[in-house]
């Protein structure tokens, strides 16, 4: 069986249907008629749940995934590779890999000791050296669990999109990935710098083919944007809200109720089912984590918000 392309077609057909659950969503919340437009709406999120269903059992046979990375400097010679450089490199990309797994899959998600089974679980291995070259194949874990939820495989796309990240996007791209995954990727990179060794990553999700090249000024551009960012301060409050949107890759968008300030929250996989619930124009008070960024150069800082708790709800339909 094709796993990436029959993934990849459900996904396309979960992406469609999620369009239409909004609609209907939407279709509800401003209805005349709501018994009619209820009827749609029940029929859509029953179609969701059963694509959801099928995805999570397609990924589940799935089972590993493979990422590679290849090599490439002057100490590199003849397919040779320094033992301790080696060392070091697969000690800072299994960290913020491990790392940005962890925050994926715990609430907290940014904690200095990640738990010893969860580790066992992503089974990261270094699968092959491949002879005669510098490619390292990594597999590891990307099984979901009952949610439908692959922790290594959201963290190989969130680590993806900080490497491409400008600095405008750095921050919340951090932020997805957590600031200690961010540091290890830091680290990972300034190796490859201060060693004037360049890398090209690969991976193969069951949607698209990604690819970074780690060149010279690239790796600089990247490392030199994460290492500008400070040590986060982090506060909650209860925040008093109206639901502008919700989209698929846990992100919702929200506008105050006192100010009128709109804010972009992330949220953890264990808050999806009651975020589901929630309807387009819904008023609630949500506990809200607020973590600010500073960059150090500029002295400028940046916000990302987290979505911690669901603490009312009060339709305003």
């Amino acid at each position: 069986m094709n796993f990436p392309t029959e993934i990849a077609d459900i996904e396309a057909e979960l992406h469609r249907v999620l369009g239409m659950y909004e609609e209907d969503e939407r279709a509800l919340s401003e209805s005349a008629t709501p018994e009619v437009a209820r009827i749609f709406f029940g029929s859509t999120k029953k179609l969701r749940h059963e694509l959801e269903t099928r995805l999570r059992c397609a990924k589940a046979e799935r089972g590993h995934e493979l990422i590679g990375l290849s090599l490439q400097g002057t100490q590199l010679a003849q397919g040779c590779m320094p033992l301790r450089l080696l060392a070091k490199l697969a000690e800072y990309f299994n960290a913020a890999l491990e790392q940005s797994a962890w925050r994926v899959w715990d609430k907290e998600g940014d904690v200095a000791r990640i738990d010893a089974e969860f580790v066992r679980q992503l089974d990261l291995q270094l699968a092959d050296i491949s002879v005669g070259s510098t490619r390292l194949s990594i597999v590891g874990n990307t099984a979901p669990d009952l949610t439908g939820v692959s922790a290594l495989e959201t963290a190989l796309r969130e680590v993806f999109d900080v490497l491409e990240a400008d600095v405008d996007a750095m921050s919340d791209r951090v932020h997805a990935i957590g600031f200690r995954a961010g540091k290890s990727l830091c680290d990972f990179l300034r190796l490859l710098e201060r060693e004037h060794v360049a890398v090209d990553l690969d991976w193969t999700a069951p949607d698209q083919a990604y690819q970074w090249h780690g060149h010279g000024r690239e790796i600089t551009r990247v490392r030199a944007l994460l290492d500008d960012i400070g040590e986060p301060e982090t506060t909650t409050e209860s925040v008093r809200a109206r639901i502008n949107m919700l989209s698929i890759r846990n992100r919702m968008e929200v506008a105050r109720l006192d100010t009128g300030e709109k804010l972009r929250l992330s949220y953890h996989k264990s808050l999806a089912d009651a975020v589901q619930e929630l309807r387009l124009a819904d008023e609630c008070i949500l506990g809200v984590e607020k973590t600010t960024y500073p960059f150090v150069a500029s002295r400028r800082k940046r916000n990302a918000y987290r979505l911690m708790e669901l603490q009312s709800t009060a339709g305003s339909r």
